[in-house]
């Protein structure tokens, strides 16, 4: 029957009036861990009654109803109280609480055999180092791998023969343990992996020498894998299915390349395009011309107008990397100019730029 108690049900559990259901189970598990009585430093027996019976009410609608309108007296006759308290907060609610609070699995019926479950291999990264001028076209590499792979010796069993493998005397073959807590809600067993077999539900004889029984070994190998024209430093590509082997039947793990591609001192790349720099006399820049500069494929002839000013960018289109996964596109060249002023004149230099200053003396400079 459900307790009379002066404690407001929704203060009991934190939460306003208003709340939805959701935010009911939320508030009712988190309290249940820390008062449960099982929980050795926050237990309290009669608070988590009171937690209980509070959620009981607020989860189903109609006793909440009761409750809001007649508070806890209005429930005694009602459909509510007929048969006491009936754990309604639920072994299904209380499951995932236990589980929660005690990490390992609960039920109220008998032990379930789970059996080994399939894991996925794990994934590894190699780091593969470029040149700078690398990603102008397709690249092969050469890399080092040293996986899990089954063992070839015993095809993955882990014993010298099949007949060397028995079931576990410790779990039975189910590969779990069970243990059994009493707890004010009744008996609840807890559920663990077999410390013997580690969930297989088999034990090994003889193991197989080669693996020594794990089923895997490592193994080194040499593959080479294919790196694609505009790859970009700290790019990363996947090799699937080429880390570690999976365990039970369980897919292998991939290789992740981790792509290093070093820098040039007079060029800058960003994505497909490419930033340099060229130094040029006032002369030239007042006259223009043609320029020798280095570009990504040897050298490349520049065209720099008259009258060009200090921090103008040229650009000479498709002249960068190639597009990644589009190689066919070329990203650009940017050429920025430096007009360098002279130090240190000689006297004859000297008296060429008065001669020059004097002839610009009333013309208008533009800049």
């Amino acid at each position: 029957m459900v307790a009379t108690s002066n404690n407001n049900f929704y203060d009991l559990l934190g939460v306003s009036k208003d709340a939805d259901e959701k935010d009911i189970k939320s508030a009712y598990k988190k309290a249940a861990r820390k008062y449960h009585p099982d929980n050795s430093e926050t237990g309290n027996e009669e608070t988590f009654k009171k937690l209980s019976e509070a959620y009981e009410v607020l989860k189903d609608p109609n006793k909440r109803a009761i409750y809001d309108q007649y508070g806890a007296e209005g429930l005694k006759g009602s459909s509510a109280g007929a048969s006491g308290f009936s754990g309604a907060a639920g072994f299904e609610d209380l499951g995932d609480i236990f589980s929660s609070f005690f990490g390992q699995g609960f039920s109220s019926g008998g032990a379930r055999s789970r059996g080994p479950r399939a894991t996925r291999g794990e994934d590894h990264t190699v780091e593969v180092n470029l040149k700078f001028l690398d990603p102008l076209s397709e690249t092969k590499k050469k890399i080092k791998l040293n996986p899990l792979v089954v063992c070839s010796s015993c095809n993955g069993l882990g014993a010298k023969k099949p007949e060397d493998i028995v079931t576990c005397g410790t779990c039975a073959g189910v590969g779990q343990v069970s243990t059994v807590q009493n707890t004010i809600l009744g008996q609840f067993r807890q559920t663990s992996t077999c410390p013997d077999c580690r969930g297989t539900g088999k034990k090994i004889k003889n193991p197989c020498g080669d693996c020594r029984g794990k089923g895997q070994k490592r193994e080194n190998k040499e593959v080479e894998v294919t790196i694609p024209a505009g790859i970009f430093d700290g790019a990363t590509l996947r090799l699937s299915g080429m880390g570690d082997a999976g365990t039970h039947g369980g897919p292998p793990g991939d290789i992740y390349l981790y792509i290093n591609v070093e820098e040039n001192p007079t060029m800058k790349r960003e994505n497909a395009d490419v930033l340099t720099e060229i130094d040029i006399g006032f002369a030239e820049a007042a006259l223009g011309g043609d320029f020798d500069i280095k570009s990504l494929e040897g050298s490349e002839k520049l065209k720099i107008k008259a009258g060009v000013q200090s921090g103008e960018i040229i650009t000479l289109k498709d002249k960068g990397f190639p597009v990644l996964n589009n190689a066919k596109r070329r990203g650009s060249y940017y050429v920025k100019v430096n007009v360098v002023t002279p130090k240190n004149l000689s006297s004859e230099e000297k008296k060429l730029f008065k001669e020059l200053q004097e002839l610009r003396r009333n013309k208008d400079i533009k800049v």
